[in-house]
């Protein structure tokens, strides 16, 4: 039996997790795949898919001291009974899908409140209302879905155009209830509403900021990795990116006299300190930031489980070793404490 250190990678799936074996030959530490249905509750004992620092390989093995939670979410039962077992807040995150509507009410009682674009759940009476108020607005659904389905709407002197992922509209209606009755198929309570951002663009590309925040190996969070990603030309979504590239390069032809990324990286720390107070123990997530033109901020999302192969459109080694390397790092410090 091995005598490093192991940390768990809680999954359902009896499958190697590629990117982390690196990180983990770098740090001398085991990984043990740790399936529910696979662990012995009376001895603490998993059967594990272990990754030894040469090759993946099965065997019985402790629980590990720490686990990091790749799948579930919101908490459940297993989180709570492998904390039973290891203690609390051994287990992190126990959310790796959030709520934007949740998201965006805890940050709405905070002093980030300034940053948040109006958001409501979606009714016809509040889409109503919102393009009454701001002419053009945004839906999008409650729970991520990689930037499908994030419509557009405008309102231009009585005719009400709707926009799916592009500038020129896939339909339009001259009546309200017209517009109402069709998107009665497309939208339903899990959808969002909000106020349209006007977006800065750089070469006539709207673009957004993310910012990624983990926990170190001494359990702090700090931004790790941030990017811009620019929107195709003829789409107001940028999820929908032509191009990956350094927040600096971006930022330097935008706002070139601003110091913008200390701002960013202040409200990025203070949105996963508060998240993570309210709905318990995280590792990393990342925040999605808009800018406007003059240097206006807001927050467009925050995201559970960030994406951290994006990053490699940076062509950055050590940035991705970085990455990957911290969760690990936390996961070392939890098994210590």
């Amino acid at each position: 039996m091995s005598k490093k250190v192991q940390i768990g990678l809680l999954s359902p799936f009896f499958l190697p997790l590629a990117g982390y074996e690196e990180s983990a030959r770098h740090l001398d530490l085991d990984l043990v795949m740790v399936t529910p249905n696979r662990i012995n509750w009376k001895s603490q004992e998993v059967y594990g898919l272990i990754y030894n620092g040469q090759a993946w390989i099965e065997d019985n093995v402790p629980l590990p001291r720490s686990l990091y939670n790749r799948y579930y979410g919101p908490k459940p039962k297993i989180v709570s009974r492998l904390e039973a077992a290891l203690g609390k807040n051994k287990i992190f995150n126990h959310i790796t899908r959030f709520d934007k509507w949740i998201i965006h009410q805890l940050l709405a009682k905070s002093t980030l409140k300034a940053y948040l674009p109006a958001t409501a759940l979606y009714t016809p009476q509040q889409l109503t209302h919102y393009l009454g108020r701001f002419g053009r607005v945004i839906l999008k659904p409650v729970s991520g879905q990689l930037g499908t389905k994030i419509y557009l709407i405008t309102a231009e002197r009585g005719v009400y155009y709707l926009h799916h992922g592009t500038k020129s509209a896939i339909a339009h209606f001259f009546s309200l209830e017209d517009l109402l009755a069709n998107l009665e198929s497309m939208i339903d309570k899990d959808f969002l509403i909000q106020e349209f951002l006007p977006l800065a663009s750089v070469d006539g590309r709207v673009f957004d900021v993310r910012f990624l925040v983990q926990k170190n190996g001494k359990g702090e969070w700090q931004v790790t990795g941030m990017l811009s990603r620019l929107a195709l030309r003829y789409s107001y979504v940028t999820n929908l990116s032509q191009a990956i590239l350094p927040v600096e390069e971006v930022l330097g032809k935008l706002l070139p006299n601003l110091d913008i990324v200390t701002k960013l990286t202040e409200i990025s720390i203070t949105a996963a300190q508060m998240v993570e107070g309210s709905l318990g123990s995280l590792g990393e997530l990342s925040v999605d930031f808009g800018l406007g033109s003059k240097g206006s901020v807001w927050i467009i999302e925050l995201n559970a489980k960030p994406m951290k192969s994006i990053f490699a459109g940076l062509a950055d080694n050590q940035l991705m070793q970085t990455i990957y390397s911290q969760p690990l790092l936390y996961a070392l410090y939890l098994a210590s404490v």
